[in-house]
């Protein structure tokens, strides 16, 4: 049977990325992965080793989930209304059903066999929506470019979060959707200052997860600790 394992069954860990879609160009109707290379370089000075998981189709699910050791939820479209149980308030195209179920899929998977999670940006708010919680479809003055330290977080006290950054950590911001309602299991562990839009979630249960809002894969070569969240994902989560 292969594996991605050395024999003997130790070595990095293996943590799975979610990638997206798009086409080369809109004349050429070729599809590629599309995900930042970001993600693997955080997880590499980490001591994971990243793969990057193209969408495919349910009956892969179990084996893309048995091949890893934690999974990462990548950043991208909104997720589809139809998911959290209401109707689309916003005029927008923004969204990818077939990447919706497929994601979805795999975190159902990913609690069953008990691995990891870090939800990023879209990542939370999908993983959010698979415990039954619900989305906020617009919010203003949270999207800007993705360098950029638009806004101070506050991190909740006594959390891996305040471990890692401090009770405020200045973040870059490049959403329009935000959590709602908190799915179950879930609890905030950091805020925006300025309006008080839910910035991580993570896990009170059995199961462990961890999201951010931002996208701290952008950030992992300045100072402020992002690169330390791929740290805590991979070495402790």
């Amino acid at each position: 049977v292969y594996t991605l394992r050395k024999e003997g069954g130790m070595g990095k860990p293996i943590i799975g990325i979610t990638s997206n879609e798009k086409p080369v160009a809109e004349v050429i109707p070729i599809m590629n992965l599309s995900v930042s290379r970001n993600f693997a370089d955080g997880i590499k000075r980490a001591g994971g080793l990243p793969f990057y998981i193209p969408l495919s189709g349910e009956t892969d699910v179990v084996d893309y989930v048995s091949a890893i050791d934690k999974l990462l939820l990548s950043g991208g479209q909104h997720v589809l209304p139809q998911f959290y149980g209401q109707e689309k308030l916003i005029e927008s195209d923004d969204y990818f059903k077939e990447r919706d179920e497929f994601e979805l899929k795999l975190v159902h998977e990913a609690l069953r066999q008990e691995k990891p999670i870090l939800g990023i940006c879209r990542g939370m708010q999908l993983f959010n929506v698979a415990r039954v919680g619900t989305l906020k479809q617009a919010v203003e003055r949270h999207r800007s470019l993705p360098f950029d330290l638009i806004h101070q977080v506050e991190c909740k006290e006594a959390t891996p979060l305040a471990s890692i950054f401090g009770q405020r950590v200045a973040v870059n911001s490049i959403h329009s959707q935000a959590i709602e309602n908190l799915g179950q299991g879930l609890e905030a562990i950091a805020h925006s200052v300025d309006d008080g839009i839910i910035e991580a979630v993570q896990s009170m249960d059995e199961t462990r997860f961890l999201g951010v809002q931002w996208h701290p894969e952008l950030l992992i070569d300045q100072s402020g600790g992002n690169q330390k969240l791929f740290d805590y994902f991979v070495q402790t989560l």
